[in-house]
């Protein structure tokens, strides 16, 4: 990876010798010059998925943990039938209309496994810069109780810092291509509960982050920018004088003339895509 965290040599940037942003070298020059070895300045680690899901359902304990999943969806349809359409309390996802109608029209099978991957930069030091960047999986067949503890939780991904990654998916890129195999091709599980093979398909069910790691992973300008919402709402800021921020208001400010931002004031019931 770039020593500035800018990129990481994958994918497309799998042939360079330099980063693309900030031309700096990929190689230590001194063992290049002197040994003839590639050897990389920074590296940063990708955990796969698979092995870890695989080594969860071959001890008997951790086994019947991951059972939960199928055994609340049938506690949910009974409910269903029972209620006419209602279930008797809305206390996991697993009681959502978007998981139930995935299961209904066959998206999502008995021995498939639901994760969701969450994503976050971490300040290890407190007197000193030291920023790394994590992803991690949490295992949704697992009960409520015990899916976000901390024993439970899968590392993705470790990105050293000290600078924020400036192309994250090219740090995402070996997980999520790992996790997209296992999609399309399966993964062989051997249930160490009932002593037998079968494949098992992964389904990323929800995708999670704080401001800015959700501006990471969707590479939107955020609130600070011209255009903030992007998606909901075409509301304009207004730039503040001499910075690059903008703020979300409403009423024009007073003496306030700022290329770009001269609109109107917007009253907020207003607003709608056709702005």
């Amino acid at each position: 990876m770039c020593v500035n965290s800018c990129v990481a040599f994958v994918g497309p940037f799998l042939e360079l010798d330099a980063c693309p942003e900030c031309d700096e070298p990929r190689f230590n020059v001194h063992h290049q010059t002197h040994t003839n070895k590639h050897i990389p300045r920074v590296v940063f680690h990708t955990i796969p998925i698979g092995p870890q899901l695989q080594a969860l359902w071959r001890h008997p304990e951790s086994t019947e943990k991951m059972c939960y999943r199928v055994k609340k969806m049938q506690e949910v349809f009974d409910q269903l039938l029972k209620n006419d359409g209602l279930v008797d309390s809305y206390d996991d996802i697993f009681c959502s209309s978007a998981y139930i109608n995935r299961v209904v029209d066959g998206t999502i099978q008995l021995e498939d496994m639901l994760l969701m991957i969450s994503i976050d930069g971490a300040q290890l030091f407190k007197s000193k810069e030291s920023d790394c960047w994590i992803y991690i999986w949490v295992i949704l067949e697992l009960l409520p109780d015990h899916r976000y503890k901390k024993k439970h939780i899968l590392p993705g991904v470790i990105i050293p810092g000290p600078k924020k990654p400036k192309f994250i998916e090219s740090f995402l890129f070996l997980g999520l291509h790992h996790f997209s195999a296992l999609q399309c091709e399966g993964l062989t599980i051997w249930d160490s509960g009932c002593r037998r093979e079968f494949i098992s398909r992964l389904f990323l069910f929800l995708a999670c982050a704080d401001g800015p790691g959700l501006l990471t992973m969707s590479s939107l300008v955020g609130h600070q920018g011209k255009v903030g919402c992007c998606m909901q709402c075409p509301l304009k800021g207004c730039q503040k004088p001499g910075t690059s921020q903008y703020y979300p208001v409403l009423l024009k400010p007073n003496n306030y003339d700022v290329s770009g931002c001269t609109h109107a004031d917007i009253n907020v019931y207003s607003i709608n895509s056709s702005m």
